[in-house]
């Protein structure tokens, strides 16, 4: 039995579909019943249960042998706090004996690093669980976190940022990561507590990321701007993002902008994933933005 968190998410649904594929029993983990439909309509059972919800998550985890682990999309870092105390004491109640983790890039860093600081405490926690074989995946900036600036760029004509315009970043598409954690979720070939960076394709700019955008969405001359932090901050609560969260995020954009988030492992063939940033704009941004400009 394997047991996915987060199943109807970015790399959750790609772990799921995989593992249904090759014929493994599989629970779904969620907190939206109709979300998690349609993998029941492929023969997984579901189970729907809140990340903050220890006893209900021990239930979810009874009986499997592995699992796919993730946190909620940040909301503050109490909540981290929270959702990875319930996930790790749920891991060492059911007695699980081997755990992939989505982590991220950065998370060998204890503080001061937004969201990136609550991976690290997750990572540590499970660490200290015994009998648990835990491969945590140091990932790298979402390729999808870019989809954020289609509004911006329809309303503004520019892609806007905290990040400064020529830092490198190791830059990945989510479905590589599923794919990744499902391939290793089906060899449980780790053991003890480790660590794997993937880092993407290849290290992109946000002033080349732009580059890439702009071309494959017809307009050539789009360019990125860096704003203040502070003013960042205002964007995103006037967004509606709750302060707290807001906030959040802009330690982490100062902690890669200071080079405090930043890859540890040298990039080589078994930390880099295939998907192209181009493939990316071609396949999921540029026909995001085409559909969101058919219905202004």
């Amino acid at each position: 039995m394997y047991v996915i968190l987060g199943a109807s998410g970015h790399t959750g649904s790609i772990i799921a579909d995989f593992l249904l594929s090759n014929g493994k029993k599989v629970r779904v983990v969620g907190r939206d019943p109709g979300r998690l439909e349609r993998f029941v309509r492929n023969g997984a059972g579901a189970f729907t249960a809140n990340m903050s919800d220890a006893p209900l998550l021990a239930k979810a985890l009874g009986g499997a042998r592995a699992a796919y682990l993730m946190l909620p999309p940040v909301a503050s870092r109490e909540d981290q706090e929270r959702q990875s105390d319930a996930i790790a004491k749920a891991v060492k109640e059911s007695g699980l004996c081997y755990a992939v983790h989505l982590s991220s890039f950065g998370a060998h860093v204890p503080e001061g690093t937004g969201p990136i600081a609550g991976l690290h405490s997750s990572e540590q926690k499970l660490n200290a669980i015994r009998g648990l074989n835990v491969l945590h995946l140091r990932a790298g900036y979402f390729m999808e976190n870019n989809l954020a600036a289609i509004v911006m760029i329809h309303q503004m004509g520019i892609f806007a940022g905290a990040l400064p315009p020529d830092l490198k970043l190791p830059m990945i598409a989510t479905r590589d990561i599923g794919d990744y954690a499902a391939k290793r979720l089906l060899d449980l070939d780790f053991s003890g507590s480790q660590t794997r960076e993937l880092l993407g394709e290849r290290d992109l700019s946000l002033a080349e990321v732009t580059a890439v955008i702009g071309r494959g969405i017809g307009k050539p001359d789009l360019r990125y701007e860096q704003f203040p932090f502070d003013q960042v901050q205002q964007v995103l609560t006037q967004m509606g993002l709750p302060p707290k969260t807001a906030a959040v995020y802009i330690e982490m954009y100062k902690a890669i902008s200071a080079g405090v988030v930043a890859a540890q492992e040298p990039r080589s063939p078994e930390n880099s994933t295939p998907t192209s940033f181009e493939e990316f704009v071609q396949e999921v941004l540029a026909p995001a933005y085409h559909e969101k400009a058919s219905t202004e």
